[in-house]
């Protein structure tokens, strides 16, 4: 079989960055600083070529991150569970 599978997890409490945008604002003082920003990445993609292969991963992902779980009542198929998806890819 040809292709590839993607194994896509939600992590719990990522950590957050800071990074500059490239652009520049005149502070209070009247000069010129970089703008940044906060980013959060809170999901992470791996390519396996087994969904085997995608569970040995994820067992190597709960070991260094806290995997988040659902919490909207509403959707009863994903509340409480772990939040991650293999899926295949050509």
């Amino acid at each position: 079989m040809k292709g590839h599978f993607r194994l896509t997890v939600h992590v719990d409490e990522a950590e957050k960055y800071k990074s500059t945008t490239g652009k520049k604002v005149k502070n209070a003082k009247g000069k010129f600083e970089n703008v940044t920003k906060v980013k959060i990445f809170n999901t992470l993609s791996f390519y396996c070529k087994s969904p085997e292969a995608c569970m040995a991963k994820l067992s190597q992902v709960r070991n260094q991150y806290k995997i988040a779980k659902g919490k909207d009542s509403k959707k009863m198929h994903k509340f409480d569970k772990e939040l991650y998806n293999i899926s295949f890819v050509y």
